[in-house]
């Protein structure tokens, strides 16, 4: 799967977080307005010296940001298709691909959403193949492409809506902080993660199997290689992926919104905001 963000988006989001303006950082880092936007806009590649040098300014690791820039990083593939109780679902919003998430325990037929794309046929399909009783659907933040299935989902099945209170959605538990929830035998931990939206939250999945990793689903605040657009305080998303998402265990799976699946061990390497 490609990745979401190359070379161009790392460091106008970095630039936009930082609140410099294409003409004031272009200065700063001695090249033209024209051609720092050319690099933006994956029109311009520089050499290693100067994606050395804006990464530098930008407050970014070098070594990854060069690796996107020569466009030779690709998370390797993920135990996530062995957990056996989870399963990954894309959706089309005008033209890009979004990522939901499903689990569920065997034993006791209860499951889980995370998000819920803008396409309501593949969860239904995805329910329907499996069994499961969708107990709940936990969302990462409201952005219209991770929940716009989310009515025709409490239609259908009554789940409880778990979201944050900093994003409040009808009829759904808000939680203020972390939060624990839990599946049979699988344990869900509700935590935030803000910076791309105010009440951004992931939410860390445990209990698999003798040996399988847990796994992460962290919405918009981090993708491979990257992180989201800091919407709301390009400091809180640095503190999240950083000292949040960064922070677990090194085996962990990180289910991003958009792009592929990668572990924490993975992004601490290779992510130029780790």
């Amino acid at each position: 799967m490609k990745l979401e963000d190359e070379f161009g988006d790392v460091i106008r989001k970095a630039r936009a977080g930082l609140g410099r303006s294409l003409d004031r950082f272009a200065a700063e880092t001695g090249l033209t307005p024209a051609k720092l936007e050319q690099a933006e806009q994956y029109q311009w590649t520089p050499d290693a010296a100067t994606v050395r040098k804006l990464a530098t300014l930008l407050g970014l690791k070098a070594g990854p940001l060069l690796d996107l820039a020569l466009q030779r990083y690709e998370p390797a593939p993920t135990a996530f298709d062995q957990l056996g109780t989870a399963a990954m679902l894309q959706s089309d919003f005008g033209g890009s691909p979004v990522n939901s998430y499903a689990v569920w325990d065997a034993a006791s037929g209860e499951g889980a959403l995370f998000d819920t794309g803008v396409e309501f046929e593949p969860l239904e399909r995805l329910q329907a193949q499996h069994g499961f009783q969708v107990r709940y659907v936990f969302v990462t933040h409201t952005h219209g492409d991770h929940i716009g299935a989310l009515e025709q989902a409490r239609h259908r099945w009554s789940p409880t809506v778990v979201g944050s209170q900093h994003e409040p959605l009808g009829n759904a538990q808000l939680l203020a902080g972390n939060g624990q929830f839990s599946l049979g035998q699988t344990s869900i931990k509700a935590f935030p993660t803000p910076g791309h939206t105010p009440g951004g939250l992931s939410f860390c999945v445990d209990g698999f199997g003798p040996g399988l990793p847990p796994v992460c689903f962290c919405g918009d605040t981090l993708f491979a290689g990257s992180a989201g657009r800091p919407m709301h305080s390009y400091a809180a998303l640095l503190k999240s992926v950083r000292e949040q998402l960064l922070g677990l265990g090194e085996r962990t799976i990180l289910c991003p919104g958009h792009g592929p699946l990668t572990t924490v061990a993975a992004e601490r390497e290779h992510n130029p905001f780790a």
